[in-house]
């Protein structure tokens, strides 16, 4: 049998076809690209390395360029578009086999291995940027305290600097993704940060230069103050004008609406597996992906970042009438935020107030109602 490959590359990598991909990237990856059956891409099964991987696997099908990316089994580069694995099956199914197969074999780790940190310019930062917090050792992680692991693709970036991501989660599935404005981790060794695709190719951008911001250290756990001044000090070099603190606001306020979407899914997913199951509680690894300690820590961080600006706005604007310097001086915009928890409809502020309260719940065990705060857990459903 003839060796078909996933598809044979006609081009190679230069600073042209980086710049034909960031423009893809700006115009077609959008929220729903996997999601949406009316998308090309419907179906595919992602979390957040996966739709990187993914984004520059279909770019390089359309326009018959080469990938090659780590295999996390033995860290060498044999993940290319030339396996022959899935010969006997039609191109368009190859190629989704392909990206199947990159999935279960990539991370965050190889991600690390198969991008470059860039030198922040605004002429080089682009659409299709990865930003990249890679899985840590089990050395580094104990040091730390956090696992890491996330990674996000620059899909726009603003004239005041700020920089809007998209992402997928845990656990693997097709979802639709999530956008931010509002990073809530810096890189927390050498091998994240912004970054662009290694290919034969020379890498002109390569700087360490973003390693060196707003006294970066590798592998501690930052406070909130210090991510925000290392992507503050990004923000300045790309902005051609400083944001209002209004805009500021909104971002956090944005950030926090799409954080408490995510929750939903998480909990009606939680739900829908226990349901499925019988009523019986979830393995413990889908116990660890449904649970949501993480996405409430960063929720609550999230208002803390919001906390600190409506002070500063104060401190700074003192004779803006109607305002106290804290959190309830963004109550209207929060108000705003409204979102369907699967129990009652409610609002970002009320979700604030049930939080500081203690009366939601992270753990996977429980029914929407608890999680939600609508019942104690004395009167809620648990899994038997």
């Amino acid at each position: 049998m003839s060796h078909a490959k996933v598809w044979t590359a006609m081009n190679s990598w230069n600073e042209e076809w980086e710049k034909r991909y960031s423009s893809w990237v700006q115009e077609n990856y959008k929220f729903d690209i996997f999601s949406n059956p009316a998308s090309n891409w419907y179906g595919i099964a992602t979390d957040c390395a996966d739709a990187v991987y993914a984004v520059r696997i279909i770019f390089a099908y359309e326009n018959a360029l080469p990938v090659r990316f780590t295999n996390i089994e033995n860290m060498k580069t044999g993940l290319t578009n030339t396996l022959s694995n899935w010969d006997h099956l039609p191109e368009r199914q190859r190629l989704r086999e392909f990206i199947n197969h990159v999935s279960h074999l990539t991370s965050t780790k190889t991600l690390g291995y198969d991008t470059y940190p860039i030198k922040i310019d605004r002429l080089i930062f682009q659409p299709g940027v990865v930003f990249l917090n890679p899985v840590l050792t089990p050395e580094e992680e104990s040091i730390v305290g956090t696992r890491g692991g996330h990674a996000e693709l620059v899909t726009h970036l603003e004239d005041n600097g700020y920089i809007r991501t998209l992402y997928s989660t845990t656990p693997m599935k097709v979802r639709e993704l999530i956008t931010t404005r509002n990073p809530y981790s810096w890189p927390l060794s050498r091998l994240g940060g912004f970054r662009m695709w290694k290919t034969d190719a020379p890498a002109p951008y390569s700087s360490e230069e973003q390693f060196s911001m707003a006294g970066w250290r590798e592998n501690i756990s930052p406070s909130r103050k210090q991510i925000y001044q290392w992507h503050e000090n990004i923000r300045k070099i790309l902005r051609f004008r400083v944001p209002t603190v209004d805009e500021r606001i909104e971002v956090v306020v944005e950030s926090i609406c799409n954080l408490w979407q995510g929750r939903i899914l998480s909990v009606n997913m939680a739900w829908n597996n226990i349901q499925s199951n019988g009523g019986r509680c979830l393995s413990a690894g889908l116990m660890d992906e449904y649970s949501t300690h993480k996405r409430d820590a960063r929720i609550r961080e999230a208002y803390g970042q919001l906390n600190d600006l409506t002070y500063w706005k104060k401190n700074n604007y003192p004779n803006e009438e109607g305002t106290d310097g804290s959190i309830r001086d963004a109550k209207e915009i929060l108000l705003r935020c409204r979102v369907m928890t699967g129990v009652s409809a409610t609002d970002a502020w009320e979700l604030f107030l049930k939080m500081i309260d203690g009366h939601l719940n992270s753990d996977a065990v429980w029914s929407p109602s608890v999680r939600w705060g609508e019942v104690s857990s004395q009167r809620g459903i648990r899994c038997r």
